[in-house]
């Protein structure tokens, strides 16, 4: 009985906070722009699969040193989604003496069939090199 409360307390866990199967990936870009790094998140779903917007799409950066942004409590947070992309665009004053970077981010997302009979919450996480050219 223990065994089955653990599992289902598992399950739940894994459904509330999306750390279930992943059915997307994230595809990062960066773009030297003047003083500014643009650095784009796209998030790649599985196939048969596709973004939907119903959700509160999020993506958070956790360190970004060389990176003027505004961080508060340590982090920067956009939920500006962009559905065209789909994704994430985020413009990012360079400090003057940097000349490259590591971002770690994090990025809440929604995946579902194409009749939406099930949605998948995605949290992808990885890091974004950059160079200053």
């Amino acid at each position: 009985m223990k065994k089955l409360i653990v599992l289902l307390s598992v399950l739940s866990s894994s459904a509330l906070f999306g750390f279930g199967e992943k059915h997307s990936s994230v595809e990062t870009k960066t773009h030297v722009i003047g003083q500014n790094l643009e650095i784009e998140v796209l998030v790649k779903p599985d196939a048969g699969l596709h973004v939907t917007k119903d959700g509160p799409w999020s993506v958070t950066f956790t360190k970004a040193p060389g990176l003027n942004l505004e961080m508060k409590d340590g982090k920067y947070v956009s939920k500006s989604f962009d559905e065209k992309i789909p994704g994430f665009k985020v413009l990012a004053p360079i400090d003057s003496a940097a000349k490259s970077g590591t971002i770690a981010y994090e990025v809440r997302a929604f995946i579902c069939t194409d009749d939406k009979k099930q949605c998948y919450p995605q949290q992808l996480s990885g890091t974004i090199a950059w160079k200053k050219s």
